[in-house]
């Protein structure tokens, strides 16, 4: 291998490596977020006041189906209710069937922020689902990191 085609791919794994380590350092604050909410925010009972399906326009001009919730719950005696969004897709019927999972006047467990009780998270917990954004940006990650170590490897 010629030393111009070993500094390509070392300047490559370089730029890989850093996207990597980026991609690895962002997904800390939002890791930090989610384990705050389940080591700080209070778990109540919830009651669900209204569950639909909600279009709303897409950049790509296309649209997207969201569920929005409507919860009531009841805070050092104060009835608080709260608007959520639980969920969100191109797929009209994926959507439909998680706002099925919310049928009205059910009762969900969530948590609210202590510190402004309107703000709750609904399916907060030790899961993928309430962890998919850290979790996408430390998996990009550690792609880019791989693909750092592999150019190396090829360089050598």
């Amino acid at each position: 291998m010629t030393n111009e085609k070993r500094s390509v791919l070392q300047f490559i794994g370089v730029a890989c490596l850093i996207f990597g380590v980026l991609f690895l350092v962002f997904s800390f604050p939002f890791f930090w977020k989610q384990f705050r909410v389940l080591r700080s925010w209070p778990v109540m009972q919830a009651q669900v006041l209204r569950s639909e399906v909600v279009t709303q326009a897409a950049p790509d001009h296309g649209q997207f189906y969201t569920v929005e919730l409507q919860l009531r719950y009841t805070v050092d005696g104060k009835p608080i209710t709260a608007e959520l969004i639980s969920f969100q897709s191109k797929n009209y019927q994926e959507t439909e069937t998680r706002s099925a999972e919310f049928p009205v006047g059910s009762l969900r467990e969530v948590r609210y922020d202590p510190h402004d009780p309107a703000q709750a998270r609904i399916g907060a917990g030790w899961n993928a689902r309430f962890f998919a954004v850290p979790l996408l940006l430390l998996g990009m990650g550690a792609v880019f990191a791989i693909i750092a170590v592999a150019l190396f490897l090829a360089a050598r």
